[in-house]
């Protein structure tokens, strides 16, 4: 499917863990979230963010199975996070002096942020409060991983093919996956 509707270049793309959306961000300052079955947009575009979108991530399939959030960050030196279904702006995070180069929503309910003010930041994802801020790099925090992306990123489905037969055995599947990732160490972060 072509999907049309971003104004400029578009910078970042994620599909959902439940594979049923996907999100773009582009340098027209907006996300907008896409059916990909279909490749219609889904509401209107997420505005708010003052310069282009940088990065995108989504809330891991065992925290919220049926309407994960969607984080975007900006260089505008802020992240928001999303309920993509009604177009909300649930919360901004405002902390770097930078933009924002990267984010990843952790398993444990984290969101990790790296920017060009040469930090990473630690912020709880419910509330939306700093957690920590971790400092050392000597330039740009230009991308970063999680030990537990994979799993992540992939939930419930693994290289077997087996399907969930239901929302629960799927949220269940998920959390197993990641927490056997995640058994000899906790989520590790590279930058």
């Amino acid at each position: 499917h072509e999907m049309t509707g971003h104004r400029n270049w578009v910078l970042a793309v994620a599909f959902s863990p439940h594979n049923e959306l996907l999100a773009s961000g582009s340098m027209d300052n907006q996300v907008r979230v896409w059916n990909p079955h279909t490749g219609r947009p889904v509401g209107n575009a997420l505005r708010g963010h003052a310069k282009w979108i940088t990065s995108l991530a989504w809330e891991p399939y065992h925290l919220n199975a049926q309407n994960p959030r969607l984080a975007s960050s900006s260089k505008d030196s802020t992240v928001r996070v999303w309920d993509p279904t009604s177009g909300t702006c649930l919360f901004s995070l405002a902390g770097h002096t930078a933009s924002v180069s990267v984010i990843k929503w952790g398993g444990e309910g984290l969101l990790y942020t790296a920017s060009q003010d040469r930090t990473i930041k630690v912020w709880d994802s419910t509330q939306g409060k700093l957690v920590r801020s971790l400092q050392g790099h000597a330039h740009w925090v230009n991308t970063m991983a999680l030990s537990t992306d994979y799993v992540l990123r992939t939930g419930p489905y693994d290289h077997t093919g087996a399907a969930p037969e239901d929302l629960e055995e799927a949220k269940t599947k998920a959390y197993n996956r990641y927490k056997e990732a995640s058994a000899s160490r906790s989520e590790r972060l590279v930058s």
